[in-house]
Formats: structure tokens, C-alpha cells, sequence
């Protein structure tokens, strides 16, 4: 995320192709996301782990916290918390992938709880 107040614009395409005026930063090159498709905060996430352990626990299967743990360190180290530059479909793909690492889940009920 660039902290650099910059108002330049540029015309780029965005997520479905058709070419928008972006804010940039001249400074270090950081364009921001302006697509209706805007990521969701790491909260979000973090919360739908916690009904995903509540539903699950209620199935007979328990979700610990050093999972739910380390789906949210790996989710940070790839860099998906940043809401303008990130869409939320791609959070959601590779949110999908982390957690399918450490829960034996599907990825239709895992689906399930993002939507």
C-alpha cells in the first residue's frame, strides 16, 4: 500500500477489461484498485474461520486455533490484506487454497461461507 499522496491518473484496464482512469503513484508506481470487485479486510476472513470452526465442531470435526492460525499468517505472507490492490476474487481463490492446506474441507462448502 503506497503512502504517498499522488492524484495522477492513468488508463488502465480494469477486471473486466474495459479501460478506466486509475489513481497511481508516481513515486513508487503503486496503482489502486477502482473495480467494484474491492477486497475484504483480513477481519473478514478471520471471521469466517470462526463460523467455519463453529459449524464444524457441531459435525464432529475440530478446527484448532494453530490452524486457524496459520491460515492467517499464510493469507498475510501472500500479501492478500490489501484491499485496493487485491480483488476480492482473487482473496477469495487463494483464501480457498490456504485453508484446503490445513482442513480437509471442500471447496463447495468452503465456497459456502464466503458468499
Amino acid at each position: 500500500m503506497c503512502l504517498h499522496d499522488s492524484r495522477q491518473k492513468d488508463w488502465l484496464p480494469s477486471c473486466n477489461s474495459i479501460l478506466k482512469l486509475h489513481p497511481y503513484c508516481s513515486k513508487c508506481g503503486y496503482v489502486r484498485n477502482i473495480s467494484s470487485d474491492r477486497g475484504k479486510e483480513t477481519g473478514y476472513f478471520a471471521n469466517i474461520l470462526g463460523i467455519m470452526k463453529r459449524d464444524m465442531e457441531r459435525r464432529g470435526y475440530k478446527i484448532s486455533q494453530v490452524q486457524i492460525r496459520l491460515i492467517m499468517r499464510e493469507f498475510e505472507k501472500r500479501r492478500l490484506n490489501d484491499t485496493y490492490s487485491t480483488p476480492f476474487s482473487l482473496q477469495i481463490r487463494e483464501f480457498v487454497d490456504i485453508v484446503r492446506k490445513f482442513v480437509p474441507v471442500s471447496e463447495d462448502r468452503l465456497k459456502a461461507y464466503l458468499h
